[in-house]
């Protein structure tokens, strides 16, 4: 069954969430994912959903790993070119009716 969770709001709560994931990646750097401005756009690209917040750490991991650099920046994010849920939804529709 389909279970509705709240969003996260961008608070110390969302911080210690980034917290957790970047201590479960196997970087080689510290990234301080929890510190503003890299948790802000974390949170905004997101909206406050889990699996959004997941979802680009873990892309966001990945390029850190391929590329070397072994952290996660606001660069690193910004460069997987990610749309937020919301922009996402009945994009196709959307995008006919124009």
């Amino acid at each position: 069954d389909t279970v509705a969770v709240s969003r996260w709001g961008f608070d110390e709560d969302f911080a210690t969430l980034l917290d957790s994931l970047e201590a479960s990646m196997p970087l080689a750097h510290a990234s301080n994912l929890s510190r503003p401005p890299l948790a802000k756009m974390i949170h905004d690209l997101s909206e406050g959903l889990i699996g959004e917040v997941v979802d680009i750490v873990t892309r966001a991991a990945v390029a850190a790993i391929e590329s070397g650099e072994e952290r996660i920046t606001s660069s690193t994010v910004m460069a997987l070119r990610y749309v937020p849920l919301s922009l996402r939804r009945n994009s196709a529709l959307r995008h006919a009716m124009t």
